[in-house]
């Protein structure tokens, strides 16, 4: 008799296992909710490029736009381009520096950040470029209506650029690191 129950409780205890492994071995050949059949598998997140590799690309990209303005260098802005909203004037090479250096350098960014990467430079369609024609509105603005009132600055022609805030960010940030070595002078 004690032999049937411990013979009853192996056989039991072997369903059980059984029954167990049936449903783990189920559960690992379950897909995520998110994957549908016949969907692409999900593909690995993209590794950002370094600062270097994104300015060599930006550098490229506005080498490669400057070889299409040949000839067409000094005409504003604003009938090279289209769409131009806030520097319509300004000389086409000049206007691409600016957009390389303010923006570019200033926000740490390349062209499609704004702009389409199907090379459609007039599109409104990404946000960036929306918040980029914001904040050259708000330093128009801060240069018009309270740097060029502070009389006492060393330079006569004073000017906002993306630079002074973000640092070579895309996003602000509201710390400082603290200086490993002494701050050094600014020659006047």
């Amino acid at each position: 008799m004690r032999s049937w129950v411990v013979m009853s409780v192996l056989v039991v205890g072997s369903a059980v296992a059984c029954a167990r492994g049936a449903k783990e071995a189920s559960v690992q050949e379950a897909r995520p909710v998110a994957s549908a059949e016949g969907a692409a598998p999900a593909r690995p997140r993209r590794i950002p490029p370094t600062p270097m590799k994104l300015d060599t690309l930006r550098r490229e990209a506005v080498a490669a736009l400057m070889k299409t303005l040949e000839g067409r260098e000094n005409e504003p802005a604003g009938t090279v381009f289209k769409n131009v909203k806030l520097h319509k004037t300004m000389p086409a090479k000049e206007f691409v520096t600016m957009m390389d250096e303010q923006f570019g350098r200033g926000l740490s960014v390349n062209c499609t950040s704004c702009h389409m990467d199907n090379g459609d430079y007039a599109s409104d369609a990404r946000k960036d470029k929306i918040i980029a024609l914001q904040m050259v509105r708000m330093q128009r603005d801060i240069d018009a209506k309270y740097i060029a009132k502070v009389k006492e600055l060393d330079d006569p022609r004073p000017k906002t650029t993306c630079v002074m805030c973000h640092r070579g960010a895309t996003h602000l940030t509201t710390e400082m690191d603290v200086p490993t070595a002494p701050v050094p002078l600014r020659k006047r």
